[in-house]
């Protein structure tokens, strides 16, 4: 099977055995008489609300992915945290959240905060720190060396930007270098912390202790000389 596609002007060739067509996914709102509470969707058919997820009817409150949120089972759990707090007298809010992201593939692949793409697109610099699998320890001993690290660090600062990784445990990793962005540590505390041996978290070591690249493309125009 072959498939013909256009890419940035180019023609490319692709074969394989399979397709798989993801359209995207709708909320399921129709025919519920959201209108007749006072209820509004956008024009998509979301559930609006705010960022305390209250919807324009008062005292009707919207939860997940009706409501518009990132499409993960973690953050509709969070966003009943969100209600829970707020029915309650509490304030708490969605703006301000650091969505991570996993999927269990074979080797898994995770993700949180900027990728290189949004960086750019927000004309944000970054230095680049990337290392193969292969430099982990942990994944030698597995017998499973497939996949990268990948970390974006503010040029400004040592702050941590984003994190991606394709491997083993990626999502276990992933969650280590999330728990870092949320108390604010710069990149240096875990280049310099010490992580127990052989474990997939050591790999932030090599990572880290990398040679940064920064890619002239996320530099805007005015900072250029």
């Amino acid at each position: 099977m072959k498939i013909i596609a256009e890419q940035n002007g180019v023609e490319k060739t692709i074969e394989g055995t399979h397709i798989l067509v993801a359209t995207g996914r709708v909320p399921n709102t129709k025919d519920l008489g959201l209108e007749v509470a006072g209820v509004q969707v956008t024009d998509r058919g979301y559930v609006k609300v705010n960022e305390r997820l209250e919807t324009t009817a008062p005292g009707v409150w919207a939860v997940g992915e009706v409501a518009g949120s990132p499409q993960f089972t973690h953050i509709s759990e969070d966003d009943f945290h969100i209600i829970r707090d707020n029915v309650t007298g509490g304030n708490h809010v969605t703006t301000g959240r650091l969505v991570p992201f996993c999927m269990f593939t074979d080797p898994e692949f995770a993700r949180v905060g900027l990728s290189e793409r949004e960086a750019r697109t927000k004309c944000i610099p970054y230095r680049l720190f990337t290392v193969p699998m292969a430099t982990v320890l942990r994944a030698r001993s597995l017998v499973d060396t497939r996949g990268f690290l990948k970390v974006l660090v503010a040029t400004d600062s040592d702050r941590i930007l984003g994190f991606m990784i394709f491997g083993v445990g990626a999502g276990e990793v992933m969650s280590a270098v999330q728990i870092a962005m949320m108390g604010g540590l710069p990149y240096t505390a875990l280049r310099d912390a010490v992580l127990a041996h052989p474990t997939l978290v050591e790999g932030l070591h090599m990572l880290f202790e990398s040679v940064p690249s920064v890619p002239s493309e996320t530099i805007p125009e005015e900072m250029t000389v």
